[in-house]
This record gives C-alpha cells, structure tokens and sequence, in this order.
C-alpha cells in the first residue's frame, strides 16, 4: 500500500473520527497527546476552528493535518500532524503537509509555525525538508516557522515521510 491508494479530502472528518484518529495515534505523540490535552475537547476545538487536511482508507480517517488559518493577520498554525501507525512512512503526512502549505499558499498566508517534541526527530526531518527552520523553544517542544518565502519555494510540498 503507498499514499496514492488513499483517499484526500479537506474538512470532511467529523469531531468523532478526529477523536478516534487521535486515540489511535496517541502513544506516537512524545509525550502521549492524552498527557497534554483532553482528546475529546481537542477533538471538538479542532472541528470548530481548524482547517483539516485528511487521509482516508474507506471509512477510516487514518491521516490528519489540522490548522488554524488566520486570513487577516495572515498566519498558520499547525496544530496537528498524526498518521496511523500502520500507514506510517507511506508518504502520507508529507502529502497531507504539502496540501495545507498549498492552502496557505492560496490565503496569502505569510508566516505557517508549528510546535513540536524535539524528541519527534521523524517529525522533525519532515518539517525541515519543507522548509521549516527552528525559531525558540517552548519548555521540551521546538517552535518552527516556515516563512512565504520558503512557502513558495519549488521544493516545497516535495518531502516525503521519514
């Protein structure tokens, strides 16, 4: 199986198939997504304000970048990044990161930043090839920004997962 047998869809999950992706990818996030936040109340919140890009085999959601686009101050967040583990080094995050930078693109976003454990080296290799630079440190978590500039860059949306 590779990414091109899934299916890609933008904001079609509903609150339970992003609290039942993320249970199932819990363990994965360092630490453990469940030690940091209520899966349920972030499921919700993630519903309500976030863009979802998402992988889907049949009726299950097994991949999912979420972000929060700000149009008027024209900034990313990507709050989420999570695959199933066994679809895991598919190349399915690196597509589902390629079509939200394609968004931001597309909102004349300036500025996408994430947070993340700078235990999750695959994670970070990911984010780097996409351009992605480390700008501080938030207790064990990096903060990463990748500017427009290097949004526009023709590498971008070409990493593939670790």
């Amino acid at each position: 199986m590779n990414a091109d047998s899934l299916d890609f869809k933008v904001n079609a999950c509903t609150e339970e198939d992003i609290r039942s992706h993320l249970s199932g990818c819990d363990r994965r996030f360092s630490p453990p997504l469940s030690d940091r936040v209520d899966i349920g109340d972030y499921s919700r919140k993630v519903r309500l304000s976030a863009v979802t890009f998402e992988a889907w085999n049949g009726e299950s959601l097994v991949g999912m970048v979420a972000a929060y686009i700000d149009t008027r101050a024209r900034t990313c967040f990507i709050t989420n990044t999570s695959v199933l583990p066994e679809f895991s080094g598919l190349g399915v995050a690196a597509r589902l990161l390629a079509d939200c930078l394609a968004r931001a693109r597309a909102e004349h976003v300036e500025t996408v930043s994430l947070e993340v454990s700078q235990d999750s080296h695959p994670a970070i290799r990911l984010y780097t090839k996409f351009g992605f630079q480390v700008v501080g440190h938030r207790e064990e978590f990096l903060k990463m920004q990748c500017a427009q500039l290097k949004l526009q860059d023709a590498s971008c949306g070409k990493g593939q997962d670790p």
